[in-house]
């Protein structure tokens, strides 16, 4: 799954102004059947980094395919621009929130 850092701060978000929860994209987990094993290596990876690399070594890049990301304006869209905006003012924004998410990262419990 290429799931990564942006994706989790966009999820966290979403959890807490939507939902009321405190809740992000599991790191590692089993779905809920037990047979098989979800592993997100590129948590700890900017967008913006992955893009670079995909255009350096000419991989394709998939557009967002969320699928709960279907409607205009998406819920996803307004975090990914609520998150920059917030970056311009603070740098270290995905650091920090990164440490408030590795706590939940690692619940064992299926997403």
């Amino acid at each position: 799954m290429g799931q990564h850092l942006d994706d989790l701060a966009e999820s966290f978000l979403m959890s807490a102004f939507r939902g009321g929860q405190l809740r992000t994209m599991k790191a590692n987990y089993q779905n809920r059947d037990g047979d098989i094993r979800i592993i997100r290596p590129m948590i700890y990876v900017r967008e913006r980094q992955t893009r670079a690399f995909a255009e350096e070594v000419q991989l394709p890049i998939i557009a967002d395919s969320c699928p709960a990301c279907f409607g205009m304006p998406t819920e996803r869209e307004h975090m990914k621009q609520l998150l920059a905006s917030e970056e311009q003012h603070n740098k270290t924004l995905f650091k920090s929130l990164l440490t408030a998410m590795t706590p939940l990262l690692s619940k064992t419990d299926a997403q």
